[in-house]
């Protein structure tokens, strides 16, 4: 069993520079040899993608790392993958693989929440956790995250704790497995109901703005996207959203900026016909609003890879026409 581990930096692979200080600066290499036993469970090969704090990942990269990964695929030699991330996006890159990845190995995204020099790292044991999961079958053709023992699908995981090693979490449905110490337990399936969509690189386009509702918010926070490629919108509740955001939403949409709706709770989807008021779900499809059932991250990531697709219509709902 041949698994390549893709290093791209974060926390993972910091160490503290003379001011205290951590910084990503380890290779691949590196993170594999710190884990004890990880040559036991199958054969481990490094590439270095990049060393960067995840904030620092753009999408062109993320782009190239979906095209990086697709190579690696094809080589029949490779049976999983596994790629290293900082926190902070890894849920963005790894949900941008799921929707361009329609290989057959298994890939998996780790990463850590307390770098090496900390005590008690947590990167050895997601990194063992992960290459654990792309040697098991059950994995086969999956983008996965890998973290604190726990097993999810791309498409679901998200980041809760901004500090805490437990932060990776699947709300509402809950992991795909847990790691028992040498074991996999799998209590249920990804079921991904995305389709893999075909994108080139030079297509991606980061103009896509994401806005939450909150109470009273200015017009102007939905203005600012007049010149987008696309707005996404994590409307309160259900689908509702203040009625004095209504008419720069109205002009977005007369201008041809596609609208994209989600709900800003960490779980549930919108409603379609419970409330008729003005603001309400009704409103989000009068204004020809596509539906997402992501939270406000992911849908922005789903609709930069739908528009260099050109597959908006593939990617969203559109219960208002």
């Amino acid at each position: 069993m041949s698994i390549v581990v893709v290093s791209t930096g974060g926390t993972i692979a910091s160490t503290e520079d003379a001011g205290g200080d951590a910084s990503p600066d380890l290779t691949g290499e590196d993170l594999v040899a710190a884990v004890p036993g990880l040559d036991e469970i199958a054969t481990i090969e490094t590439r270095d993608f990049a060393n960067v704090p995840s904030p620092h990942f753009t999408v062109d990269q993320m782009g190239d790392l979906a095209a990086f990964v697709e190579d690696l695929d094809a080589d029949p030699d490779v049976d999983g993958i596994v790629v290293t991330q900082g926190t902070d996006i890894l849920e963005e890159t790894a949900y941008f693989l799921d929707l361009c990845y329609d290989g057959i190995a298994p890939v998996v995204v780790t990463g850590a929440m307390r770098n090496p020099s900390l005590p008690s790292p947590d990167g050895p044991m997601n990194l063992a956790t992960s290459v654990r999961v792309a040697a098991d079958g059950r994995a086969r053709g999956d983008v996965l995250v890998a973290f604190n023992e726990r097993v999810h699908a791309a498409r679901e995981v998200t980041k809760t704790n901004s500090m805490n090693v437990d932060t990776f979490r699947t709300p509402e449905f809950g992991p795909l497995a847990v790691a028992d110490e040498s074991r996999l337990t799998w209590r249920r399936e990804s079921i991904d109901p995305d389709p893999a969509f075909d994108v080139d690189v030079d297509d991606l386009t980061n103009d896509v703005h994401a806005v939450t509702a909150t109470a009273d918010m200015p017009p102007a926070q939905v203005a600012a996207a007049g010149d987008a490629a696309a707005l996404c919108l994590a409307a309160t509740g259900a689908g509702h959203i203040p009625p004095a955001i209504i008419p720069a939403l109205e002009s977005l949409r007369d201008a041809g900026v596609p609208l994209i709706a989600t709900t800003r709770c960490p779980e549930g989807r919108l409603a379609r016909e419970t409330y008729g008021f003005r603001g309400s779900e009704a409103t989000l499809q009068e204004l020809d609003c596509y539906y997402s059932d992501l939270n406000l991250q992911k849908t922005r990531i789903k609709a930069i890879v739908a528009l260099a697709a050109d597959a908006l219509d593939d990617a969203f709902d559109a219960p208002g026409n």
